[in-house]
C-alpha cells in the first residue's frame, strides 16, 4: 500500500517559514516537509512509502534563482499524491525522466548520424547553429522542448540576423523530427515548424527571408528526386511526389489498395480529405516503387513491424536535404508544372490532386473520360520527374 508520512495538512504559513531559522525539519503535512539547513537556507522535500520502501524526493529550494514557494511546493506534493493514488511511483517516474536525453545530446546524435554525408563545413555549421545559437535549448530534455522555449531561443538571433535565425529554426525542427523517429518524444506536430505555426510569432522575418515558400519549384524536382535513396522514408517521399497525393495517404497505403494489372490505386474514403474514394492512376515509375517494397501490411513500414512510417520520418528527409520545403509542397509543384508546362485542362489537374471540381452530376458524367486524361497526365508527370 502507498502511504504518505502524515495526512494532516497545511501546518506551515508563509510568515512562519520566513521566521524559521533553527536547523531542522518542519512538516506541512501529508508528506510535505521543509528542511532548514545550517546557514539558514531552506528546501522542500516529499516523503512517502511504497511497498514498504520509504522514499524522499526533493522539490527545490524556498529561495534562490528558482524559488519554490509554499503554494508551489504544495502543488508539487499534490501531483505526487495523485500519482500514488493512481498506482504510480513518483520516484520511478523521476528516474525515468532522467534517462531522456537533452536537446544538445540528441543534436549531437543527429550530427553524428549525418556527418558521413556532409562536408566538414556543413558539419561545423550544424554544430554552431544547434549547440551555440540554440544553446538555450541544450539542457532541456528533448521531450520538453516546446514552442515557448524555441521562440525564446530564436528571437535574439532573429532580431539580429533573420536569415541565420531561419536556418537555425530548420535545424531545430530536424532535431525534433529525429527525436520523434527515435521514440525520444511523441510524434505529432513539430513545435519548430514554420508554416501555420512559428510564422505567426516570427512573422516579420518571413518578409525578409522568404521563409514562407514551402513548395519546391517544379523545375528542380527532377534533380531532387535523383538524391533520394532506397530507405522507406525516401521511397515513400518519391511515391508521394509521383502520385501527387497527400503524405498521409502515401504513408498508410496498403497492398490491397493497389490494382497492379489496372495500374490503379484506390484510396478509401476514410483516408481522404474529401471523405470520398480517390482513384490514382499509377505510372510505371510509381509501380516500380511499389514493386521494390518488401512484403508487409503497409507499403512503407517503419522500424516497427506492421506499422507505417511516421510523418516525422519524411519531414526529417526534407529538413536534411531541403530545409524549409515541405512534403505537402510537392502537390503545389505538380500543380504549377501542369498549369505552366502542359495543355491539360485545369479540372484534370485538380481531380488528380483529389480536389472536388464541378457539381456531383458533372463529376459523374465526366468520371470515365477524366480518368484516362488523368492517367496521361500522371505518366507525363513521372516522365518529367525522371528527367526524360
Amino acid at each position: 500500500m502507498d502511504m504518505v508520512e502524515s495526512m494532516v495538512r497545511s501546518k506551515l504559513t508563509d510568515a512562519k517559514i520566513k521566521g524559521l531559522s533553527r536547523p531542522g525539519v518542519y512538516a506541512d503535512g501529508a508528506g510535505l516537509y521543509l528542511r532548514v539547513h545550517q546557514g539558514g537556507s531552506k528546501s522542500w522535500f516529499f516523503i512517502y512509502r511504497r511497498r514498504g520502501v520509504r522514499r524522499e524526493i526533493g522539490l527545490g529550494g524556498f529561495a534562490g534563482t528558482a524559488p519554490v514557494t509554499l503554494a508551489t511546493a504544495r502543488r508539487k506534493a499534490d501531483d505526487m499524491r495523485d500519482m500514488l493514488a493512481n498506482g504510480q511511483d513518483p520516484f520511478a517516474a523521476r528516474q525515468a525522466a532522467k534517462t531522456t536525453p537533452t536537446f544538445a545530446e540528441v543534436a549531437k546524435r543527429l550530427i553524428e548520424a549525418k556527418r558521413d554525408d556532409w562536408t566538414p563545413k556543413t558539419e561545423k555549421e550544424w554544430r554552431v547553429h544547434l549547440l551555440e545559437h540554440a544553446s538555450k535549448l541544450g539542457k532541456l530534455t528533448v521531450d520538453m522542448v516546446g514552442t515557448e522555449a524555441i521562440e525564446s531561443a530564436l528571437l535574439p538571433i532573429w532580431k539580429k540576423t533573420p536569415a541565420t535565425g531561419q536556418r537555425v529554426r530548420g535545424k531545430i525542427e530536424a532535431v525534433l523530427d529525429f527525436a520523434a523517429v527515435k521514440k525520444l518524444r511523441a510524434e505529432g506536430d513539430n513545435p519548430a515548424r514554420w508554416n501555420g505555426h512559428l510564422e505567426h510569432v516570427l512573422s516579420a522575418a518571413s518578409r525578409t527571408t522568404g521563409a514562407n515558400h514551402e513548395a519546391m519549384p517544379y523545375k528542380v524536382v527532377p534533380a531532387f528526386i535523383k538524391e533520394l535513396g532506397d530507405d522507406a522514408a525516401e521511397q515513400c517521399l518519391l511515391f508521394t511526389i509521383l502520385t501527387a497525393v497527400r503524405s498521409g495517404e502515401a504513408r498508410e497505403a496498403v497492398p490491397d489498395e493497389i490494382d497492379i494489372n489496372a495500374k490503379l490505386w484506390t484510396i478509401p474514403p476514410e483516408r481522404t480529405k474529401t471523405d470520398k474514394p480517390h482513384i490514382v492512376p499509377l505510372s510505371d515509375a510509381a509501380l516500380a516503387v511499389i514493386a521494390a517494397r518488401p512484403a508487409g501490411k503497409f507499403l512503407f513500414e517503419g522500424a516497427t513491424k506492421d506499422r507505417p512510417i511516421g510523418n516525422a520520418a519524411m519531414r526529417l528527409v526534407m529538413a536534411d536535404k531541403r530545409p524549409g520545403v515541405t512534403v505537402h509542397g510537392f502537390r503545389s509543384s505538380f500543380r504549377d508544372w501542369a498549369g505552366e508546362e502542359t495543355d491539360y485542362p485545369r479540372e484534370i489537374a485538380e481531380w488528380s490532386l483529389g480536389h472536388k471540381v464541378g457539381t456531383a452530376v458533372e463529376r459523374a458524367y465526366r468520371r470515365d473520360t477524366a480518368l484516362k486524361k488523368r492517367r496521361d497526365l500522371m505518366v507525363d508527370w513521372a516522365t518529367y520527374c525522371e528527367g526524360k
